[in-house]
Parts: C-alpha cells; structure tokens; sequence
C-alpha cells in the first residue's frame, strides 16, 4: 500500500492532518526538522490512531534525506506543510523565510519529479491576497481574487504558489491543490494536540491560553482603529479540525482527476473580530482575561474573510465547528498541556538506532528529585528505577539488550495471556484455539514466543499533573486478532502513573482492555515482569520478604495448576510478623520461590478489577539500603519468584546477570485460569466488556517494618 508523505506533519496543522488521513485508511510518513515541533505531537497521533506513523528528522531543503524517503516509502502524494509561517517575524528575518519556505519548496518538487510522484496538496495561506478591501466586491474573498501579499512570508506563499503553476504548466501530469486557509484556531477534542508555539505565540488564541494558564500577563491587541465593527481586524476563524478534513478532501479530489492546478480557500464564510473571540475565549474560560490595545503589527490588514463556494461546490467540503467549539477545545488542550508538549522533569532519548523515533526512553522524576523512572516502548517496559540514586531494578541500558534469546522478560508488559496456560489450548466460544508452547515446555508461556513482551507499543502519551507533581505515561497497542494464536482484535492500554510519597516515591500501573472487532470473546490476562533488587548489589541476598497470605495454587511436575490451593509454610505472612514471627530472608540459593498466591479470591470473577480495594500483597525490606518496597494491588493473585532462573551472560553491549540478581511479584489472574470453570470469567474478554487491572509499586526509606 502507499504513502501520503506529509512535510512539517509534526507541526499545528500537520498533526491533525494526519489524525484525519489515517481515521481514513491512508498510510503515511512524516518529515519534520522539528525547528519549531515537536516529536511528542506525532507520538499522541499514533495514540489517538492507535497506528504507527514512519517519522523522519529532515529539512526539507536537503535533497538526499528526501530522496531517501521516497526510495524506503512508496510514496503516492505529498501534503506540504513545512514552511515557516510567522507574519511579524517575516518581515524582521526575510532572508530566512524565503530560504527555507521557497528553496524547501523547489527542493521538494525536485525530489518528486525525480521520482514520478505528481500528486501535490500545498498548505498557502490567505495572507497571498494581501489587502482585500483595496478592490471592490472582494470581501469576503474569492480565489479570483487579485493578490498582493503584504509580508515576506505571504510573499513566500504566492511564489510556490507561482512554483507549482509553472511546473504544471510544463508538465500537465502534475496535479496540484492549492489550499488557502484562513486563520486555524482550536485543537483536536481529545486534548492530546494542538498548537504549542515553541516561543512567543504569534496568533491570537495560543497567547490568550498562556495568559489563561498565567504563562502571560496580558494580551497584546494589535491595533483597535481598523474600519471594524469595534476597530480590531476581522478575520475567518476555522477550526483546526475542519482544516485537516479540507486537506483529506482536497487529496480525494486529485485522486479523481488525470492532471490538475487549482486554488481553493479553506474558511467558514463568516468573518469575527479579535474582540469578539476574546469574548468567546473568556466566556469559555469562566472570566475576563486582561488584555491591552498597542500599535497595528507590521503586515496586518483590516478583513481576511473567506469565500469558501469553490470548496463546497467541487471539494464537497464545508467548515461544520464553530469559534465556540474551537475555544472549549482550546481550553481542554491548554488545561490538560498548561505547557504544550514540554513537561518539566521528563525527558525522553532514543533507544534503539539514533534515527529511529519508534523505540524511545521516557524518564520521569518526582519534583523533589529522589525518584526517576525510565519506561520504554519496547515491551512498555520498566528500564530504570532510582530512589535517592540507589537502583531497584534489574535491566539493560540499551535495547540490544531486550531483544536477546537470554532476556528473562526483565520488566515488560506481559500478555496477552500472562504466565502459563497449559498445551497452549484454549476454548472459546466452542472453539479451540492453538498459542505456541514454549521451547522445551509443554505450556505457552507469557502469551506465546511473540507476545506483549516483543512489541513495539506506541506513544506514550507523557502529562503531569502540575498542582501534584505526579507523571502518568500511557502507552497503546493494537493487538490483532490471532497474533499468537488468540482470537479477536484488542486495544490495550498500558498507563504508568509515577508520584512521590512521604518518604519516596511509588509506580502506579493500570492496564485496560476491549475488543474492537466482530470477536465475542477471547483471553487476557496482563502483568509487569519487573526483576526488583533493593539491595544496592548484584543480588537479592539479605533481602527480608513478607507476604499477605501462605495459601498458593498447587501445581504438577509441569508447574500446570491442579485445581487446588495449597498451604505453604514456608513463608512468611504479615499476620505472622505482628505475632512476633521473623521475616523470611531471602539468601544466595535458597529459599526458592516460583509461587502464586491468593489475593483475594472473589476478585477471580471479573475481568475489571479496577473497582475493587487495593490490596498490599507482598513488602521487602533490605537493611543495606534502609528501603522498603511495597506491592498492592486489584488482583485475585500474584505470582511471587527468586529469579533462579535469571542467566544473561556479559556482551559486548550488555552487562551480564546472574541467578537472583533480582525478584519479581507479579500481581494477575491465577495461572491457567482459562481452563477452570471457576476462575475462567476473569480471563474470558467479552464484545463490549472491559479488561482492567491495578496495581502498585511502592518504594520508601523507612524504618523497618
């Protein structure tokens, strides 16, 4: 299938853009220099899409970086956004706007020429008609009508405008849309993107949001003398989303025409003064804003109002939200991203090849600074966890280290089905389905050789809670119907939420889940395989271990569940120590543990347990360290185990790891669930029903306890 290539497709426009075109089936691939962008954008598109979107880090004035695009793509049409598009700073740094607005331009249309691509949809701009008013009978304007930019990036705009004509008129096969849009305002209604000006905002809207947010002091209105209803410029507010649909109609035209080079205004029709959305603005907001009058801006005119008939006639497209609209979707933007897409204490790092954004690290650290965790694309995993600089975790520091055979799943996501389910058989619905056993095993294991483990989730989706301080990272992935031999399409969530406590810091997991396709049921079961050793060393030794209950599942030779629950005496429970008895201390080679225990076996009955208590099911403590870690969690069981098992020879890019440098406790559904009458509602997904899970990681310096 082929490529939509969208340049600058990390901007304002661009993003929305690509939300659209892959709502509609296109795929796509994204250049973006990220000079005034940023990466996160395009991450929340692939969460709100819930598909991978190719991303290149590239001018588009570098010929050979997008020559190599459209040789690793199969590009059919290219939307081109990449431009510099700020009125006032045009006119103060103009050799720049026609450097990178007219040279990106020819550079492009080079690239595509070189390689037979001819479909063409250009982001212009009305600001190519100059000053309107100057003609009769052209407000609102029409696209005959004459131009005459006022500012070097209008005039950037007319002459790749002047390009495209050109090249069309030599060779007729091109096909061109010309949009010029009006004045795009608000953001997508989910709040995930929107405008995020990497300095001073230059239009309206995103500055009164920073004064909203009390980034700004005050708004700056420029000019209140204009032939106007109340003296400030009139313009055509279009919302941001009716925008990108006008783009996806535009390229549904060309599709339908043998060669073409047309212009089209993108607008509502309806013109309102910068008074006026203030209003809107405020009304939203719930108060006045303050603002104050200053001097016309370099470049302005008095009316840009659309005549959008030409698009309603042939492009069958017509603006369908209102300023209203765009203001409270604005305003949920800026609530939920106070700071656009740049948070304090996260920062995010490639993990794999430099080049690649698919792979990434995310870390995040309380505001106080004792605690910093790095989560991971591949696998949603935990790569890194610090307490007051002390690690608590086992893992890699490079991807090449995840992905080696050796690998004991250290800190991943687990599932679809989580642990072990015996022959690999499962039965649903009257039908048997097959999951790969593991090597050497008569069960699958952990979802199959290519599970939740192995998977490239996308996003995340990284906010903080500005008034707490608290991170949440959400990542998403389709899981598609018989991957690993299960049934039906699931889209899961992975969502971390990391905060400080009274004395450290704690990890909050949530996994959710549902079918999306014509499925009515299949299995899941989903967990964190986290190796944690608070010790300050290379292993576990000296570890003292407490659990909430000694009542397991009894397993066979093969380590299948029997069907029974089992005391076991070995351990220690928190009853015990508040009767006086000691903990258990964990040693170099033994105790040995590789158990499930009960967490409370009522929750074994649904398959969201999100609303039941939280429940504290294990605490270690290591006296080396002075720090304890607690596990709560929503689920009927957990898994508790020494890491015996852990046998990852040195590399030359990975250190190596041995027996019980670290333990696990993995909070889920009891194991093989999905084969007893009993247990089976809560690993049994149904068409409308919810998968969801909760538990938590806690991490403190405290007495013993």
């Amino acid at each position: 299938m082929s490529y939509i290539l969208v340049t600058g497709g990390a901007g304002y426009i661009g993003t929305h853009t690509v939300v659209e075109l892959l709502a509609a089936g296109y795929k796509v691939v994204v250049v973006d220099n990220l000079v005034n962008a940023s990466y996160d954008a395009v991450a929340r598109v692939e969460a709100i899409a819930r598909a991978p979107v190719p991303f290149v880090r590239a001018d588009i004035r570098d010929h050979a970086a997008l020559d190599a695009v459209f040789k690793q793509y199969p590009i059919a049409a290219v939307i081109h956004f990449a431009a510099l598009k700020a009125v006032g700073e045009s006119t103060k740094t103009p050799l720049k706007y026609y450097s990178n607005n007219i040279d990106g331009a020819i550079t492009l249309m080079t690239v595509m020429e070189e390689n037979n691509v001819k479909n063409l949809v250009f982001s212009s701009s009305a600001t190519v008609y100059g000053d309107a008013t100057r003609f009769e009978n052209m407000i609102p304007i029409p696209e005959h009508c004459p131009t005459g930019p006022t500012s070097p990036y209008g005039q950037t705009k007319l002459t790749v405008e002047n390009l495209i004509r050109d090249v069309h008129a030599g060779d007729p096969a091109w096909k061109a849309a010309i949009l010029r849009y009006f004045n795009p305002i608000g953001a997508h209604p989910s709040g995930l993107i929107g405008e995020d000006p990497l300095g001073t905002p230059n239009n309206l809207l995103p500055y009164l949001a920073q004064v909203a947010v009390g980034r700004r002091e005050k708004l700056a209105v420029f000019g209140n003398d204009y032939a106007s209803r109340d003296g400030t410029p009139i313009r055509d507010y279009i919302h941001v989303v009716d925008l990108a649909k006008g783009h996806l109609a535009a390229l549904r035209y060309l599709e339908g025409q043998t060669g073409l080079c047309r212009e089209w205004n993108l607008g509502s029709g309806r013109g309102s003064t910068v008074l006026e959305v203030y209003a809107a603005f405020c009304e939203v907001v719930g108060r006045a804003l303050p603002y104050e009058i200053v001097s016309r801006r370099d470049g302005d005119v008095l009316d840009l109002t659309a005549r959008p008939s030409r698009a309603k006639e042939e492009l069958k497209w017509q603006t369908q939200l209102t300023v209203e609209d765009a203001c409270r979707d604005l305003w949920k933007w800026t609530l939920e991203n106070p700071f656009g897409y740049q948070t304090a204490n996260y920062v995010w790092d490639h993990f794999g090849a430099r080049d690649s954004y698919a792979d990434r690290t995310h870390t995040v650290a309380t505001t106080d600074g004792r605690f910093k965790v790095t989560f991971t694309n591949y696998g949603a995993a935990i790569v890194r966890a610090t307490l007051d600089g002390v690690s608590l975790q086992t893992g890699f520091d490079l991807e090449a280290g995840y992905k080696l055979p050796a690998n004991p799943f250290f800190g991943a996501t687990i599932g679809r089905v989580a642990n072990r389910l015996a022959d690999g058989a499962l039965v649903l619905n009257g039908a048997t389905y097959s999951v790969p056993l593991a090597k050497g095993h008569t069960h699958a294991l952990h979802g199959g050789p290519a599970g939740y483990d192995k998977q490239m989730f996308l996003g995340p989706i990284t906010t903080k809670n500005e008034k707490t301080g608290d991170f949440r990272v959400k990542f998403v992935y389709n899981d598609p119907h018989m991957a690993n031999g299960f049934p039906g399409d699931v889209a899961v969530n992975v969502i971390y939420t990391v905060r400080a406590t009274a004395r450290g810091g704690a990890i909050d997991i949530e996994y959710e889940a549902e079918l999306t396709d014509q499925a009515e049921e299949t299995a899941i079961s989903m967990t964190n395989h986290t190796y944690w050793n608070i010790s300050g060393g290379e292993d576990i030794a000296g570890t003292e271990l407490v659990l909430v209950s000694d009542q397991q599942q009894e397993v066979d030779a093969t380590l299948i569940p029997t069907g029974k629950f089992v005391t076991n005496s070995d351990v220690v429970t928190f009853k015990d120590v508040a009767a006086g008895r000691r903990a258990v201390i964990l040693g170099t080679e033994e105790p040995k543990y590789d158990y499930c225990f009960t967490a409370g076996d009522a929750r074994a009955t649904t398959t969201d347990t999100r609303a039941c208590a939280m429940v504290c099911v294990a605490e270690a403590y290591h006296p080396a360290t002075g720090i304890t870690f607690t596990t709560s969690t929503t689920e009927p069981s957990f898994q508790i185990y020494t890491g015996d098992g852990v046998n990852v020879p040195a590399g030359e890019l990975t250190p190596g790891f041995k027996s019980r440098a670290g333990f696990c406790v993995e909070c889920a559904r009891f194991i093989n669930a999905a084969k007893f009458e009993e247990l089976k509602p809560s690993v049994v997904l149904k068409k409308g029903a919810k998968y969801g899970a909760k538990t938590e990681y806690r991490f403190e310096k405290a007495e013993k306890y």
